[in-house]
């Protein structure tokens, strides 16, 4: 996009940024307050869960392996930390031209910490803001948060789909709950095969957005909504082609992005449970892949905020099995320090994100009245 494309800097505040009430200081502190709690409940069930289901875990373990990290490993946990918040960052830009990396890297973070305490889509409001103050339109900005969520959805559809492969070809041990999660793994990658499908030609996509308008307006009618505006189908169509429009030439990026992401994740991962102590002959990281894969899929249903004790119920649930529940300790520890760094830590650091915008906006506005 050129500088004669974007809207005037005037104009900004006329972009539909984000509706609702304003909210006082002191009910935003009490909604905080609230998510905090709501999350520190999910962690203790989580870890009921896990005392219930491993006689052997000890906490008294599981801190001494967290402490027994050296010098050397944690620089190597804070490298990989930076890698991956570098690699989301590629991928946030891929999807906008000419946006650098570094405004990706606050249009992750900022969102991504949002989100890590309200579940649902909250961070799109937030990345929509970002790119229309930095000069996008309206148009751009909304069709960039669409793309940005699609490639995210989509990861989080395919990686289950591998790894439920690979855990089966494998004959990966997991059994009862856990396997009920592999089987719904496949079952995704078959349903996004099939949208694959669908969003494959325009003619496809009107004819599913017809379908689906058949339940559509009738849930609408029953829930006493108003049925208005373009018919989905129609709709469907529109934004399938600006995606089209604005992602054209740039999809190899946006690829190798989410390939530096998955690597990035992955060997984070992997480093977090062999520093903990599970060797390579007790879970090597195909096995570890695998996991990692299928939980990162289940983030596409934001139960509790940040999934707070749910990634944690299931990294350690169906990577203890594989690794041996001798081993159920160390595996939680490292399972530990990976949510820390990947979940706990981008809190505050998507704080200093939104505040480094923040001043960026008013150092804008000043040279802005200074000309």
């Amino acid at each position: 996009m050129s500088a004669d494309d974007r809207p005037d800097p005037a104009d900004r505040a006329e972009l539909p940024v984000e509706t609702g009430e304003a909210v006082s200081p002191r009910r935003r502190v009490v909604r905080i307050l609230v998510r905090a709690l709501i999350m520190a409940v999910g962690l203790v069930i989580a870890g009921v869960a896990l005392a219930f289901a491993f006689d052997d875990i000890s906490l008294s373990e599981v801190f001494d392996a967290i402490r027994g990290l050296d010098d050397a490993e944690t620089i190597a946990l804070i490298a990989g930390t930076v890698g991956v918040i570098w690699a989301e960052a590629l991928l946030t830009a891929s999807v906008v031209e000419g946006l650098p990396a570094r405004r990706g890297a606050l249009a992750w973070l900022g969102p991504t910490a949002v989100a890590s305490v309200i579940p649902g889509p909250s961070d799109m409001p937030l990345r929509y803001r970002m790119f229309g103050s930095w000069g996008y339109d309206a148009a751009t900005a909304g069709t960039a948060v669409a793309a940005s969520a699609l490639l995210n959805i989509a990861l989080k559809l395919i990686l289950p789909a591998i790894a439920g492969i690979g855990i089966a070809v494998a004959d990966i041990p997991l059994e009862g709950f856990f396997s009920t999660i592999v089987t719904a793994a496949v079952m995704l990658g078959v349903f996004l095969a099939v949208a694959a499908f669908v969003l494959g030609t325009e003619r496809r996509t009107a004819a599913a957005g017809r379908a689906l308008d058949r339940i559509w307006n009738p849930t609408l009618r029953l829930l006493r909504r108003e049925v208005s505006g373009p018919a989905l189908a129609d709709r469907l169509v529109t934004q399938r082609e600006r995606s089209l429009d604005q992602l054209q030439g740039r999809w190899p990026y946006s690829v190798a992005s989410l390939g530096m992401v998955t690597i990035t994740r992955v060997a984070l991962f992997v480093m977090c449970i062999r520093f903990a102590g599970v060797p390579e002959e007790a879970a090597g990281w195909p096995a570890i892949f695998c996991v990692w894969a299928i939980v990162r899929g289940l983030t596409l249903i934001p139960i509790m905020p940040g999934n707070a004790g749910v990634s944690e119920l299931a990294f350690v649930g169906m990577l203890t099995p594989i690794a041996g529940t001798e081993y159920v300790n160390q595996v939680t520890a490292g399972v530990l320090i990976f949510r820390l760094l990947t979940w706990l830590l981008l809190i505050p650091a998507g704080g200093v994100a939104v505040g480094l915008w923040q001043l960026g906006l008013q150092r804008s506005s000043r040279s802005q009245a200074t000309a």
